[in-house]
């Protein structure tokens, strides 16, 4: 499954540092909140330089839902035409990439540890709410594919991981 995430995994990796934290935004996670507080942003190889790194991981159900209806929205499609091409493999895309797939495009620069945290913890790290998401989505079927390795996730938050460790351990759910 990793070759159909080129797209993703050869773009810039961003991590932003808001006050005393050193935050790893996901798409339809709060990214553009977390990027519009940070005070700094690393890119690619100066991620190096964080000692430490939070991750917060939204409910995958909710989360591919969310990302089917903006790609859809952004690419003026119908939610039901999207979710058509992600069935036959055509279409693969940021906003509803498992976040797993986030993970290992983060372990390509990062080798540290990571907490992973709840989604709602962003109202820790900023005030800031750039996209109000739970307002008029269509409901879409779940993918299995989509929405099961990050289920396995879910049930690591509140724990931190070396990165390649975590990678390692379920890099075979996606085979």
């Amino acid at each position: 499954m990793l070759k159909h995430w080129d797209k993703l995994l050869n773009t810039d990796c961003l991590v932003v540092r808001i006050g005393e934290h050193t935050v790893y935004p996901i798409y339809r996670t709060g990214s553009t909140s977390l990027e519009l507080a940070a005070d700094k942003v690393y890119t690619n190889e100066s991620i190096k330089e964080c000692n430490h790194i939070k991750v917060l991981i939204r409910d995958p159900r909710d989360r591919f839902v969310s990302g089917i209806n903006e790609y859809s929205r952004l690419n003026r499609l119908e939610v039901s035409e999207t979710l058509s091409l992600v069935e036959q493999g055509k279409l693969m895309d940021r906003h509803f990439a498992p976040q797993y797939i986030w993970l290992f495009h983060l372990s390509k620069y990062f080798k540290g540890n990571i907490t992973l945290l709840p989604f709602e913890h962003i109202k820790e790290i900023t005030g800031i709410h750039a996209k109000k998401d739970n307002v008029g989505k269509i409901p879409v079927k779940l993918l299995k594919s989509f929405v099961d390795i990050d289920t396995k996730l879910v049930k690591l938050i509140g724990g931190t991981f070396k990165i390649d460790e975590l990678i390692k351990r379920y890099k075979s759910v996606l085979s």
